[in-house]
């Protein structure tokens, strides 16, 4: 009985030190977070960031003018270098517009790792068919929002890409993450790039759920402060109280620097100007914007 009561012991042992070690394998897994990820595979508690040191961003698609060699078109697409990382958030409405200004400017949209497509409208998309070609049979990863239309994901996996779907906010580089799709409609997704001592560069496309609303997402999902935000802003033809709202909204949010862009409208584009001049970024197609780490 004695030797019985002891196996009985020992076993009991075994089981509970095998149980606790398993409990702290999974807890382990769930707190270190690997990049690129799959999305159905994180929550936004295990969101671990990271940084980068350096980051430009160029805008080469927009239908504001800025630099007059380059052409217009109504949409939005932006050539982004992080260290040493290239993507692209959104591809504008017209591959022979995007090829034409990429040139001028003299990016090489052959280097791109990867592309962010905010939402699924033909102005953010339309691009998608020149990079496309330029890269041939070289597979290139796409993350667009998983409730997408079907047959805007159907189009672009026709295209020859690998679409990943997100639907919550997923690190898919170092110091660079998806905010995870809001519903407008439709759903749409933003692009942010954590600068070292800087804060969050936060790209949108058209901000149908409200650019206030994915930034405060994007603070509150990453646990980084906000540092600047640009896209379009979704407010052409909004009420000077609605532009009064998100303008101050952004401002209480502690961003250093606001770019309306695309849709936003000369409206919130006067009023930052005006009261917050400090913040007010300008420029349309061809404006560079470099952030370099503090400290």
């Amino acid at each position: 009985m004695k030797y019985t009561s002891l196996y009985v012991i020992v076993a009991l042992s075994v089981a509970a030190v095998l149980i606790l070690g398993i409990i702290f394998a999974h807890y382990s897994n769930r707190m270190s977070v690997k990049s690129p990820l799959n999305a159905s595979e994180i929550t936004p508690a295990d969101v671990s960031l990271s940084y980068v040191s350096y980051l430009e961003a160029i805008v080469v698609v927009d239908n504001d003018p800025g630099n007059n060699n380059l052409r217009t078109t109504w949409g939005i697409s932006m050539y982004i270098k992080a260290d040493n990382m290239t993507m692209l958030f959104d591809a504008g409405p017209d591959p022979t517009v995007l090829k034409e200004n990429a040139k001028k400017l003299g990016l090489d949209l052959s280097k791109i790792d990867f592309i962010v497509i905010s939402h699924e409208h033909g102005d953010h998309i339309g691009g998608l068919k020149c990079i496309a070609e330029i890269m041939g049979d070289k597979p290139i990863k796409v993350y667009v929002p998983k409730h997408m239309a079907s047959s805007a994901k159907k189009w672009i996996r026709g295209l020859g890409f690998n679409v990943i779907e997100i639907d919550r906010t997923t690190v898919i580089a170092k110091g660079v993450a998806v905010i995870g799709e809001l519903y407008g409609p439709p759903y749409e997704q933003a692009l942010a790039v954590n600068v070292k001592g800087r804060g969050l560069a936060i790209f949108v496309g058209c901000s149908h759920p409200g650019v206030d609303n994915i930034v405060k997402k994007a603070v509150s999902d990453l646990n980084e402060k906000p540092y600047i935000v640009i896209g379009g802003f979704h407010l052409v033809g909004a009420s000077e109280d609605r532009i009064a709202s998100v303008a101050d909204s952004l401002i209480k949010l502690g961003l250093k620097k606001i770019y309306p862009m695309h849709c936003s409208g000369d409206g919130i584009r006067g009023y930052i100007s005006e009261k917050y001049p400090e913040v007010y970024g300008d420029g349309g197609v061809g404006l560079k914007v470099i952030i370099k780490e503090r400290g």
